[in-house]
């Protein structure tokens, strides 16, 4: 029986795992698989190179007569790229590429107080924000669907109601974003006086709380429907245009880091002379003299014109589209950092221990157990936009924001009202005994390290040219760009042809054609797809 039973397993053992035997088997490495490398992927053909190329550079697949022209020729011939690489094409693939870099879509902001909008109720236009209504009707409703009237001495007529209310009729207006059109703007909301009988400058924060004073001229200081939107659209386009005209016409890339020059086009214009005072709670101070700004209604959203900026100014990282989607000094930086340098600012996955007191009461971060490793870069860092307003995108001048401030120091050691100036941009209050010696310092100086305090005066831009210098930004930029023309993450290897491919391209004058077109050429970009 021995014999026999063992003849049956053996009989048993390939009917039920030889299946799973040979796939063992198969599977199973060689003895010298880890010194064998793997082999590489076969080169794209030619045609389905020139598809990629063609995708990657233009958007679209080669047509029928470009496959027709490979036919007399072996490879995708280098004047096909360059070509691809010089068209209005590949420039539009560069500004998407950006867009994606930068965020720059912000039209979900609010630019304008609540005060100054206008809604519409059956044919009326009105203030109903903050209560401006109940201030001049005695409750938020419109006026009367009937034309206004005034009394002998000028004074709009108010009618008192049934339900207690006064008001008063309607007034046609040709408003500013419908120039050629006659509306019906309640007359209390129409009024068109720079300056009260009291004094108060109509068209300012805080002038809806005078009687007499209403939308302005067209209607200039109030917003409507979507005006608010196509102001902050035209930011984000007017960066983009930034990055068309340096790509575009082949200027060197740092230019992107260094240009004084901002397009401009009718509702930004309009939104810098007449609403950029009302911005809130946003700043949005005009960035150059209102005077200096070409003569654009609002109604001009397809004309742009390029307008010179002050030398502080330093591209798309000053540019109002950047300043308002990042609105944090330390957001500003991490973006940089991450998109440009590719150092993102990243807590351990295991979190931040704050259970020792220290953790959480030094309120210097650069000095603060589990926050120190980061913020001891990222707080030096962040100060370079330390004269550009946080939730805003107003510049505050050394002449007119000096580093410290005895008024806003005094106000605040004596508890004595503080001026605007001191509550929005100084610190004046003391959370912890190290916050003291700091009070009556601009923000962007409390916890500054003297060898900090370069970087406020100087701006975000000495710290892009710094990393262009070191090569950390024309490295970065290389696995970044190649990362998007290849469709994955690279592997170590990958990095360091890339960093071969960031030399070159420093030596050639920083073309972000140059760099496209040498990481297309080289074979690892033919082996990807």
């Amino acid at each position: 029986m021995g014999p026999r039973r063992s003849h049956r397993l053996i009989l048993l053992i390939p009917l039920g795992l030889c299946a799973l035997l040979a796939q063992v088997a198969l599977a199973a490495p060689p003895a010298n698989s880890a010194l064998t490398c793997p082999p590489q992927p076969e080169l794209l053909d030619r045609y389905q190179h020139l598809r990629a190329l063609s995708l990657d550079l233009r958007g679209t697949i080669p047509t029928m007569a470009e496959y027709a022209a490979l036919d007399d020729h072996k490879e995708v011939p280098t004047a096909t790229v360059e070509a691809w690489l010089a068209s209005d094409a590949f420039t539009e693939q560069a500004v998407r590429r950006h867009r994606d870099m930068l965020w720059s879509n912000i039209t979900n902001l609010r630019l304008m107080s609540v005060p100054s909008n206008l809604r519409r109720t059956g044919q009326l236009y009105w203030r109903n924000g903050s209560n401006v209504a109940i201030y001049a009707r005695g409750q938020r409703v419109a006026c009367l669907d009937e034309p206004a009237t005034w009394d002998q001495d000028g004074h709009l007529v108010f009618k008192t109601q049934p339900d207690g209310t006064k008001r008063e009729g309607w007034v046609h207006v040709s408003p500013y974003w419908a120039p050629k059109s006659k509306i019906k703007v309640c007359a209390h909301d129409a009024q068109s006086g720079a300056v009260s009988p009291s004094g108060k400058t109509c068209g300012k924060l805080g002038a809806h709380l005078d009687p007499y004073c209403g939308c302005g001229p067209n209607l200039r200081w109030c917003r409507y429907g979507d005006t608010n939107r196509q102001v902050l659209a035209a930011m984000g386009a007017s960066i983009e245009r930034l990055v068309r005209d340096v790509i575009g016409k082949n200027k060197p890339y740092i230019d992107l880091f260094k240009s004084t020059t901002m397009a401009v086009n009718g509702p930004m214009v309009f939104f810098f002379k007449y609403q950029a005072q009302l911005s809130q709670p946003l700043r949005v101070n005009p960035p150059v003299d209102v005077a200096k700004l070409p003569d654009l209604p609002f109604t001009a959203a397809d004309t742009w014109v390029n307008v010179p900026l002050a030398s502080h100014h330093a591209g798309i990282l000053t540019h109002p589209a950047f300043l308002l989607r990042f609105q944090t000094n330390r957001a500003r930086a991490s973006r940089f950092y991450n998109t440009f340098l590719c150092q993102p600012f990243q807590a351990p996955d295991d979190g931040i221990d704050v259970s020792a007191v220290a953790a959480v009461s030094e309120p210097d971060l650069q000095k603060r157990p589990g926050c120190k490793y980061c913020h001891g870069l990222l707080e030096p860092v962040a100060s370079y936009w330390g004269r550009w307003t946080e939730s805003g995108a107003t510049y505050l001048p050394k002449v007119l924001y000096p580093p410290f401030s005895a008024d806003c120091q005094t106000c605040a050691l004596t508890g004595k009202l503080c001026s605007q100036m001191c509550k929005k941009d100084y610190k004046i209050k003391a959370y912890a005994v190290a916050e003291k010696s700091f009070l009556g310092m601009l923000h962007a100086y409390v916890f500054r390290r003297p060898e900090h305090v370069k970087n406020v005066e100087n701006g975000p831009r000495l710290m892009a040219l710094g990393a262009i210098a070191d090569n950390r930004l024309p490295r970065c930029l290389s696995v970044r760009t190649a990362s998007w023309l290849f469709g994955r993450e690279l592997d170590k290897a990958e990095k360091t042809w890339t960093d071969t491919v960031a030399t070159g391209w420093v030596q050639g004058g920083y073309s972000y054609r140059k760099l496209v077109g040498a990481l297309v050429a080289d074979e690892t970009y033919r082996r990807v797809r």
